[in-house]
Protein backbone atom coordinates (compact mmCIF):
# COMPACT_ATOMS: atom_id res chain seq x y z
CA UNK A 1 0.00 0.00 0.00
CA UNK A 2 2.79 2.39 0.96
CA UNK A 3 4.54 1.55 -2.31
CA UNK A 4 1.37 2.36 -4.29
CA UNK A 5 0.93 5.69 -2.48
CA UNK A 6 4.58 6.55 -3.12
CA UNK A 7 4.14 5.71 -6.80
CA UNK A 8 1.03 7.91 -7.01
CA UNK A 9 2.86 10.76 -5.30
CA UNK A 10 5.70 10.47 -7.77
CA UNK A 11 3.26 10.47 -10.69
CA UNK A 12 1.47 13.53 -9.35
CA UNK A 13 4.79 15.26 -8.76
CA UNK A 14 5.81 14.42 -12.30
CA UNK A 15 2.59 15.88 -13.64
CA UNK A 16 3.15 18.99 -11.57
CA UNK A 17 6.58 19.40 -13.07
CA UNK A 18 5.12 19.02 -16.57
CA UNK A 19 2.46 21.60 -15.84
CA UNK A 20 5.01 23.99 -14.36
CA UNK A 21 7.20 23.64 -17.43
CA UNK A 22 4.38 24.45 -19.84
CA UNK A 23 5.59 27.64 -21.56
CA UNK A 24 3.53 30.75 -21.01
CA UNK A 25 1.94 32.27 -24.14
CA UNK A 26 4.21 35.00 -25.53
CA UNK A 27 3.32 38.65 -25.22
CA UNK A 28 3.23 40.70 -28.43
CA UNK A 29 4.36 44.28 -29.03
CA UNK A 30 3.67 45.81 -32.44
CA UNK A 31 5.69 48.95 -33.22
CA UNK A 32 4.23 50.76 -36.22
CA UNK A 33 6.09 53.68 -37.74
CA UNK A 34 4.05 56.25 -39.68
CA UNK A 35 5.32 57.88 -42.90
CA UNK A 36 8.97 56.82 -42.79
CA UNK A 37 11.11 56.00 -45.81
CA UNK A 38 12.42 52.44 -45.95
CA UNK A 39 16.05 53.61 -45.92
CA UNK A 40 15.57 56.25 -43.22
CA UNK A 41 17.30 54.34 -40.43
CA UNK A 42 20.99 54.02 -39.70
CA UNK A 43 20.72 50.19 -39.79
CA UNK A 44 19.34 50.51 -43.33
CA UNK A 45 22.31 52.63 -44.38
CA UNK A 46 21.16 56.25 -44.01
CA UNK A 47 24.20 58.51 -43.74
CA UNK A 48 22.64 61.18 -41.51
CA UNK A 49 19.63 59.82 -39.62
CA UNK A 50 20.58 58.13 -36.35
CA UNK A 51 18.30 55.43 -34.94
CA UNK A 52 20.37 53.70 -32.22
CA UNK A 53 17.46 51.93 -30.50
CA UNK A 54 16.00 50.53 -33.70
CA UNK A 55 19.53 49.60 -34.78
CA UNK A 56 19.85 47.57 -31.59
CA UNK A 57 16.43 45.99 -32.17
CA UNK A 58 17.52 45.07 -35.70
CA UNK A 59 20.69 43.44 -34.35
CA UNK A 60 18.50 41.26 -32.11
CA UNK A 61 15.87 40.46 -34.76
CA UNK A 62 15.09 38.58 -37.90
CA UNK A 63 15.05 41.52 -40.33
CA UNK A 64 13.43 41.37 -43.74
CA UNK A 65 14.93 44.31 -45.59
CA UNK A 66 12.55 43.68 -48.49
CA UNK A 67 9.33 44.11 -46.57
CA UNK A 68 6.31 45.73 -48.23
CA UNK A 69 2.86 47.08 -47.50
CA UNK A 70 -0.01 46.18 -49.82
CA UNK A 71 -0.88 49.81 -50.46
CA UNK A 72 0.84 53.07 -49.51
CA UNK A 73 -1.93 54.82 -47.62
CA UNK A 74 -2.40 54.88 -43.85
CA UNK A 75 -5.90 53.49 -43.30
CA UNK A 76 -5.86 50.57 -45.76
CA UNK A 77 -2.31 49.65 -44.78
CA UNK A 78 -3.06 49.53 -41.04
CA UNK A 79 -6.33 47.71 -41.78
CA UNK A 80 -4.37 44.99 -43.58
CA UNK A 81 -2.15 44.65 -40.52
CA UNK A 82 -5.22 44.05 -38.35
CA UNK A 83 -7.07 41.65 -40.67
CA UNK A 84 -4.35 39.98 -42.72
CA UNK A 85 -6.35 40.80 -45.86
CA UNK A 86 -5.77 42.93 -48.96
CA UNK A 87 -7.61 46.28 -49.03
CA UNK A 88 -9.91 45.08 -51.80
CA UNK A 89 -10.86 42.19 -49.49
CA UNK A 90 -11.45 44.12 -46.25
CA UNK A 91 -13.04 47.02 -48.19
CA UNK A 92 -11.10 49.95 -46.75
CA UNK A 93 -9.20 51.03 -49.83
CA UNK A 94 -8.73 54.70 -48.92
CA UNK A 95 -8.53 57.02 -45.95
CA UNK A 96 -12.00 58.54 -46.31
CA UNK A 97 -15.31 58.14 -48.12
CA UNK A 98 -16.18 60.79 -50.67
CA UNK A 99 -17.26 64.09 -49.06
CA UNK A 100 -20.81 63.84 -47.78
CA UNK A 101 -20.77 60.04 -47.46
CA UNK A 102 -20.72 58.55 -43.96
CA UNK A 103 -18.00 56.18 -42.80
CA UNK A 104 -20.33 53.73 -41.01
CA UNK A 105 -20.80 51.24 -43.89
CA UNK A 106 -17.02 50.77 -44.09
CA UNK A 107 -16.79 50.33 -40.34
CA UNK A 108 -19.54 47.70 -40.40
CA UNK A 109 -17.87 45.78 -43.21
CA UNK A 110 -14.48 46.01 -41.55
CA UNK A 111 -15.93 44.69 -38.28
CA UNK A 112 -17.02 41.49 -40.07
CA UNK A 113 -13.45 40.66 -41.13
CA UNK A 114 -10.94 38.59 -39.15
CA UNK A 115 -9.38 40.83 -36.50
CA UNK A 116 -6.06 40.11 -34.78
CA UNK A 117 -7.05 41.56 -31.36
CA UNK A 118 -10.37 39.70 -31.37
CA UNK A 119 -8.73 36.38 -32.27
CA UNK A 120 -6.19 36.85 -29.49
CA UNK A 121 -8.89 37.88 -27.00
CA UNK A 122 -10.73 34.62 -27.72
CA UNK A 123 -7.58 32.89 -26.55
CA UNK A 124 -7.13 34.76 -23.28
CA UNK A 125 -5.14 37.80 -24.40
CA UNK A 126 -5.59 41.40 -23.37
CA UNK A 127 -4.81 43.93 -26.10
CA UNK A 128 -4.18 47.67 -26.04
CA UNK A 129 -4.70 50.12 -28.87
CA UNK A 130 -2.74 53.37 -28.90
CA UNK A 131 -2.28 55.98 -31.62
CA UNK A 132 -3.93 55.63 -35.03
CA UNK A 133 -6.89 53.43 -35.89
CA UNK A 134 -9.36 54.91 -38.48
CA UNK A 135 -12.43 52.78 -37.69
CA UNK A 136 -14.03 55.04 -35.05
CA UNK A 137 -13.48 52.81 -32.02
CA UNK A 138 -10.81 50.15 -31.41
CA UNK A 139 -13.56 47.92 -29.99
CA UNK A 140 -14.48 47.27 -33.65
CA UNK A 141 -11.33 45.12 -33.90
CA UNK A 142 -11.78 43.53 -30.50
CA UNK A 143 -9.16 45.49 -28.56
CA UNK A 144 -9.88 44.91 -24.88
CA UNK A 145 -8.24 48.22 -23.90
CA UNK A 146 -7.63 51.49 -25.74
CA UNK A 147 -7.10 55.22 -25.46
CA UNK A 148 -10.77 55.67 -26.36
CA UNK A 149 -12.73 56.17 -29.58
CA UNK A 150 -10.59 57.58 -32.37
CA UNK A 151 -13.16 59.09 -34.71
CA UNK A 152 -11.25 59.31 -37.99
CA UNK A 153 -7.56 58.42 -37.64
CA UNK A 154 -7.22 59.45 -34.00
CA UNK A 155 -8.09 61.95 -31.30
CA UNK A 156 -5.71 64.42 -29.73
CA UNK A 157 -5.43 62.04 -26.78
CA UNK A 158 -4.81 58.82 -28.73
CA UNK A 159 -2.27 60.59 -30.95
CA UNK A 160 -0.43 61.89 -27.87
CA UNK A 161 1.18 58.48 -27.43
CA UNK A 162 4.91 58.77 -28.01
CA UNK A 163 4.90 62.52 -28.53
CA UNK A 164 3.67 63.34 -25.01
CA UNK A 165 3.43 60.13 -23.00
CA UNK A 166 4.00 56.38 -22.86
CA UNK A 167 2.05 55.98 -19.62
CA UNK A 168 -1.06 54.27 -21.07
CA UNK A 169 1.16 51.43 -22.29
CA UNK A 170 2.90 51.08 -18.94
CA UNK A 171 -0.41 51.03 -17.06
CA UNK A 172 -1.83 48.42 -19.43
CA UNK A 173 1.19 46.15 -18.98
CA UNK A 174 0.76 46.43 -15.21
CA UNK A 175 -2.90 45.46 -15.60
CA UNK A 176 -2.05 42.42 -17.71
CA UNK A 177 0.55 41.29 -15.18
CA UNK A 178 -1.85 41.75 -12.28
CA UNK A 179 -4.38 39.56 -14.11
CA UNK A 180 -1.65 37.10 -15.15
CA UNK A 181 -2.74 37.35 -18.79
CA UNK A 182 -0.69 37.50 -21.97
CA UNK A 183 -0.99 40.80 -23.81
CA UNK A 184 -0.61 42.58 -27.13
CA UNK A 185 0.36 46.24 -27.43
CA UNK A 186 -0.46 48.16 -30.63
CA UNK A 187 1.98 51.08 -30.58
CA UNK A 188 1.00 53.19 -33.60
CA UNK A 189 2.14 56.72 -32.79
CA UNK A 190 1.72 59.67 -35.13
CA UNK A 191 5.48 59.58 -35.72
CA UNK A 192 7.50 60.57 -37.66
CA UNK A 193 4.32 61.74 -39.46
CA UNK A 194 3.56 65.46 -39.70
CA UNK A 195 3.31 67.73 -37.81
CA UNK A 196 7.08 67.63 -37.68
CA UNK A 197 7.56 69.10 -34.21
CA UNK A 198 10.71 67.44 -32.84
CA UNK A 199 12.43 68.53 -29.63
CA UNK A 200 14.64 71.56 -30.21
CA UNK A 201 17.75 69.59 -29.19
CA UNK A 202 17.18 67.14 -32.06
CA UNK A 203 16.28 69.83 -34.58
CA UNK A 204 19.50 71.67 -33.75
CA UNK A 205 21.46 68.42 -34.02
CA UNK A 206 20.27 67.67 -37.58
CA UNK A 207 20.61 71.27 -38.69
CA UNK A 208 24.27 71.03 -37.63
CA UNK A 209 24.60 67.74 -39.53
CA UNK A 210 23.53 69.48 -42.74
CA UNK A 211 20.05 67.98 -43.14
CA UNK A 212 18.78 71.17 -44.75
CA UNK A 213 15.08 71.02 -45.73
CA UNK A 214 14.82 67.56 -44.15
CA UNK A 215 16.00 68.74 -40.72
CA UNK A 216 12.65 68.44 -38.95
CA UNK A 217 11.81 65.09 -40.56
CA UNK A 218 15.20 63.59 -39.73
CA UNK A 219 14.82 64.82 -36.16
CA UNK A 220 11.36 63.23 -36.00
CA UNK A 221 12.87 59.87 -37.03
CA UNK A 222 15.28 59.97 -34.11
CA UNK A 223 12.58 61.18 -31.71
CA UNK A 224 10.42 58.22 -32.72
CA UNK A 225 13.45 55.97 -32.23
CA UNK A 226 13.83 57.28 -28.67
CA UNK A 227 10.22 56.38 -27.85
CA UNK A 228 10.77 52.86 -29.15
CA UNK A 229 13.73 52.63 -26.79
CA UNK A 230 11.56 53.73 -23.87
CA UNK A 231 9.06 50.97 -24.64
CA UNK A 232 11.73 48.29 -25.04
CA UNK A 233 13.46 49.42 -21.83
CA UNK A 234 10.16 49.10 -19.98
CA UNK A 235 9.85 45.48 -21.10
CA UNK A 236 13.34 44.88 -19.71
CA UNK A 237 12.52 46.57 -16.41
CA UNK A 238 9.42 44.41 -16.00
CA UNK A 239 11.31 41.21 -16.83
CA UNK A 240 9.13 40.62 -19.89
CA UNK A 241 11.64 40.77 -22.73
CA UNK A 242 12.40 37.06 -22.93
CA UNK A 243 8.74 36.12 -23.44
CA UNK A 244 7.70 38.98 -25.68
CA UNK A 245 7.64 39.02 -29.48
CA UNK A 246 8.42 42.47 -30.86
CA UNK A 247 7.37 43.30 -34.42
CA UNK A 248 8.38 46.40 -36.31
CA UNK A 249 6.95 47.73 -39.60
CA UNK A 250 6.00 51.07 -41.21
CA UNK A 251 2.61 51.84 -42.79
CA UNK A 252 4.02 53.61 -45.88
CA UNK A 253 6.94 55.67 -47.08
CA UNK A 254 7.70 59.35 -46.89
CA UNK A 255 9.06 61.90 -49.34
CA UNK A 256 8.15 62.86 -52.88
CA UNK A 257 8.32 61.47 -56.38
CA UNK A 258 8.84 64.43 -58.65
CA UNK A 259 5.90 66.68 -57.79
CA UNK A 260 3.81 63.95 -56.15
CA UNK A 261 3.83 62.41 -52.69
CA UNK A 262 4.88 58.81 -52.18
CA UNK A 263 1.57 58.23 -50.42
CA UNK A 264 -0.86 56.36 -52.62
CA UNK A 265 1.85 55.31 -55.08
CA UNK A 266 3.31 51.90 -55.89
CA UNK A 267 6.92 53.09 -56.07
CA UNK A 268 9.51 51.37 -53.87
CA UNK A 269 9.82 54.59 -51.84
CA UNK A 270 6.11 54.29 -51.09
CA UNK A 271 5.55 50.63 -50.31
CA UNK A 272 8.83 49.22 -49.04
CA UNK A 273 9.65 48.92 -45.32
CA UNK A 274 11.94 46.88 -43.11
CA UNK A 275 10.07 44.19 -41.16
CA UNK A 276 11.65 43.09 -37.88
CA UNK A 277 10.76 40.22 -35.55
CA UNK A 278 12.50 39.79 -32.20
CA UNK A 279 11.64 36.71 -30.14
CA UNK A 280 14.46 35.76 -27.77
CA UNK A 281 15.33 32.08 -27.91
CA UNK A 282 12.95 31.49 -30.83
CA UNK A 283 14.33 33.57 -33.71
CA UNK A 284 17.94 33.78 -34.79
CA UNK A 285 19.00 37.41 -35.34
CA UNK A 286 19.91 37.84 -39.01
CA UNK A 287 19.26 40.06 -41.98
CA UNK A 288 17.29 38.54 -44.87
CA UNK A 289 17.91 40.64 -47.99
CA UNK A 290 16.45 38.18 -50.50
CA UNK A 291 13.04 36.96 -49.39
CA UNK A 292 9.87 39.06 -49.54
CA UNK A 293 7.72 39.98 -46.54
CA UNK A 294 4.37 41.79 -46.39
CA UNK A 295 2.17 43.54 -43.87
CA UNK A 296 -0.28 40.72 -44.71
CA UNK A 297 2.07 38.39 -42.85
CA UNK A 298 1.77 40.02 -39.44
CA UNK A 299 -1.52 38.35 -38.52
CA UNK A 300 -0.60 34.76 -39.47
CA UNK A 301 2.87 35.13 -37.94
CA UNK A 302 1.53 36.40 -34.62
CA UNK A 303 -1.30 33.88 -34.46
CA UNK A 304 1.07 30.99 -35.17
CA UNK A 305 3.50 32.19 -32.50
CA UNK A 306 0.68 32.52 -29.97
CA UNK A 307 -0.76 29.09 -30.74
CA UNK A 308 -3.97 30.46 -32.28
CA UNK A 309 -5.59 28.94 -35.36
CA UNK A 310 -5.04 30.99 -38.52
CA UNK A 311 -8.20 31.79 -40.54
CA UNK A 312 -7.86 29.83 -43.80
CA UNK A 313 -8.78 32.81 -46.00
CA UNK A 314 -5.67 34.80 -45.06
CA UNK A 315 -3.23 35.18 -47.99
CA UNK A 316 -0.13 35.90 -45.90
CA UNK A 317 2.48 33.49 -44.55
CA UNK A 318 4.11 32.87 -41.19
CA UNK A 319 7.37 34.81 -41.42
CA UNK A 320 8.95 32.45 -38.88
CA UNK A 321 8.30 29.48 -41.16
CA UNK A 322 11.45 29.36 -43.27
CA UNK A 323 9.99 26.95 -45.81
CA UNK A 324 6.90 29.07 -46.42
CA UNK A 325 8.97 32.23 -46.80
CA UNK A 326 11.44 30.59 -49.18
CA UNK A 327 8.60 29.15 -51.28
CA UNK A 328 7.07 32.57 -51.87
CA UNK A 329 8.12 33.90 -55.24
CA UNK A 330 6.14 37.15 -55.38
CA UNK A 331 3.85 39.65 -53.72
CA UNK A 332 1.01 41.73 -55.12
CA UNK A 333 0.34 45.41 -54.45
CA UNK A 334 -2.65 47.64 -55.10
CA UNK A 335 -3.01 51.40 -55.16
CA UNK A 336 -6.28 53.32 -54.75
CA UNK A 337 -7.48 56.90 -54.58
CA UNK A 338 -7.50 58.64 -51.21
CA UNK A 339 -11.33 58.76 -51.19
CA UNK A 340 -13.68 55.76 -51.55
CA UNK A 341 -16.88 55.67 -53.59
CA UNK A 342 -18.90 52.82 -52.06
CA UNK A 343 -18.15 49.99 -49.67
CA UNK A 344 -19.39 47.39 -52.18
CA UNK A 345 -17.20 48.83 -54.94
CA UNK A 346 -13.62 48.50 -53.68
CA UNK A 347 -12.30 48.70 -57.25
CA UNK A 348 -13.97 52.03 -57.99
CA UNK A 349 -10.92 53.93 -56.79
CA UNK A 350 -8.38 51.47 -58.17
CA UNK A 351 -5.40 53.19 -59.73
CA UNK A 352 -3.01 50.32 -60.27
CA UNK A 353 -2.08 46.74 -59.45
CA UNK A 354 1.48 45.47 -59.19
CA UNK A 355 3.37 42.21 -59.41
CA UNK A 356 6.46 42.23 -57.21
CA UNK A 357 9.05 39.48 -57.52
CA UNK A 358 12.58 39.06 -56.30
CA UNK A 359 13.81 40.74 -59.49
CA UNK A 360 10.93 42.08 -61.61
CA UNK A 361 8.20 44.56 -60.76
CA UNK A 362 5.26 45.29 -63.07
CA UNK A 363 2.68 48.00 -62.38
CA UNK A 364 -0.44 48.19 -64.55
CA UNK A 365 -2.46 51.40 -64.11
CA UNK A 366 -6.04 52.36 -64.94
CA UNK A 367 -8.22 55.45 -64.52
CA UNK A 368 -10.44 55.55 -61.41
CA UNK A 369 -14.23 55.22 -61.62
CA UNK A 370 -15.78 58.26 -63.39
CA UNK A 371 -18.19 58.85 -60.49
CA UNK A 372 -15.30 59.64 -58.20
CA UNK A 373 -15.36 63.43 -58.01
CA UNK A 374 -11.80 63.92 -56.88
CA UNK A 375 -9.28 66.69 -56.85
CA UNK A 376 -6.99 66.86 -59.87
CA UNK A 377 -3.99 65.50 -58.00
CA UNK A 378 -5.98 62.36 -57.12
CA UNK A 379 -7.15 61.84 -60.71
CA UNK A 380 -3.76 62.40 -62.33
CA UNK A 381 -2.69 59.35 -64.33
CA UNK A 382 0.93 58.26 -64.72
CA UNK A 383 2.57 59.16 -68.01
CA UNK A 384 3.13 55.44 -68.64
CA UNK A 385 0.20 53.13 -67.83
CA UNK A 386 2.38 49.99 -67.91
CA UNK A 387 5.69 50.10 -66.04
CA UNK A 388 8.23 47.28 -65.80
CA UNK A 389 11.38 47.51 -63.70
CA UNK A 390 14.27 45.22 -62.90
CA UNK A 391 14.69 45.98 -59.21
CA UNK A 392 17.95 44.09 -59.01
CA UNK A 393 19.57 46.56 -61.41
CA UNK A 394 17.28 49.54 -60.85
CA UNK A 395 16.01 49.62 -57.24
CA UNK A 396 14.76 53.21 -57.53
CA UNK A 397 12.63 52.45 -60.62
CA UNK A 398 14.25 54.95 -62.95
CA UNK A 399 14.08 53.01 -66.24
CA UNK A 400 10.80 51.59 -67.55
CA UNK A 401 11.62 48.41 -69.49
CA UNK A 402 8.07 47.60 -70.63
CA UNK A 403 8.74 48.38 -74.29
CA UNK A 404 11.92 46.29 -74.33
CA UNK A 405 10.33 43.22 -72.67
CA UNK A 406 6.75 42.79 -73.96
CA UNK A 407 6.87 39.06 -73.21
CA UNK A 408 7.67 39.75 -69.54
CA UNK A 409 4.85 42.31 -69.39
CA UNK A 410 2.42 39.73 -70.78
CA UNK A 411 3.63 37.01 -68.40
CA UNK A 412 3.38 39.15 -65.27
CA UNK A 413 0.07 40.75 -66.29
CA UNK A 414 -1.42 37.25 -66.37
CA UNK A 415 -0.09 36.69 -62.86
CA UNK A 416 -1.74 39.90 -61.67
CA UNK A 417 -5.06 38.92 -63.27
CA UNK A 418 -4.90 35.47 -61.69
CA UNK A 419 -4.45 37.16 -58.32
CA UNK A 420 -7.32 39.67 -58.65
CA UNK A 421 -9.27 40.82 -61.66
CA UNK A 422 -11.66 43.64 -60.64
CA UNK A 423 -15.21 43.54 -61.94
CA UNK A 424 -15.59 45.81 -64.95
Amino acid sequence: MKKMILTLLLVVAGLSVCIAEEPAPPNVVLILSDDQGYADYSFMGHDIIQTPRLDRLASESLVYTRGYVTTALCSPSLSSMLTGLYPHQHGTTGNDPLPGIKREPWISTFRSMPQLPRLLAQNGYLSLHTGKYWHANPEVSGFTDSMGPTGRHGTEYSLSIGRDTMQPIYEFIDKAQEQAKPFMVWYAPFMPHTPHTPPQRLEEKYAALGAGRQTKYYAMCEWFDETCGELLDHLDEKGLTDNTIVFYICDNGWGSLGRGSVKGASHEMSVRTPVMIKWPGQTEPRKDERNLASNLDLVPTILAACGVDIPPELPGVDLLNDEAVAARQNLFLENFTHDMLAVDQPAAGLRDRSYLGREWKLTVSQPPHPDLKLKKWQMAAPTEMVQLFNLKDDPMQKTNLAAQHPEKVSELTKEIDRWWTPEK
